[in-house]
């Protein structure tokens, strides 16, 4: 257990970094969500070509919200068994309470919940202006759950 007073903040590119690797992971999870939901309502054609998976109206939204399920979980699950999801733990960062400890999965998952606001317009930009503006470096996600990323 480090102290989150004495451990170095994170800053916004290290962070940065981190998640564009679990981009990687989401876009993964994104493929495995709309599968799903294409083999389940019969939307998943085999061709010479491939596999083609092509959703509209209600297998859409169900998709979308599997995939944001999924990738929520991902996060959530990860950080309060570690600290870390793929991304952290390659640049050597992670969550912890600010009390130093291992958030719990209610904490992990109220901090990733947010991610979906701090996301907002695009790209992370509430969030980037959150955390540049903090001076505990945090992000909307980290202010209500208590979390704070360090090195």
């Amino acid at each position: 257990m480090d102290d989150p007073e004495t451990a170095t903040r994170c800053g916004v590119g290290i962070r940065g970094v981190a998640m564009t690797i679990d981009s990687f992971v989401w876009l993964f999870l994104f493929v495995v969500a709309v599968s799903v939901v294409g083999v389940v309502t019969g939307q998943t054609e085999i061709t010479a070509a491939g596999v083609d998976t092509s959703l509209e109206g209600t297998p859409a939204a169900v998709g979308l919200v599997l995939w944001l399920g999924l990738a929520i979980g991902y996060h959530a699950f990860f950080e309060s068994q570690s600290g870390k999801t793929l991304g952290k733990y390659l640049v050597d960062i992670r969550v912890v309470d600010d009390d130093g400890t291992p958030p719990s999965l209610r904490t992990a998952a109220v901090r990733n919940v947010l991610r979906l606001v701090d996301w907002l317009p695009a790209f992370y930009v509430v969030g980037i202006v959150a955390l540049a503006v903090s001076d505990r470096r945090a992000r909307l996600g980290d202010r209500l759950a208590g979390t704070t990323v360090v090195r």
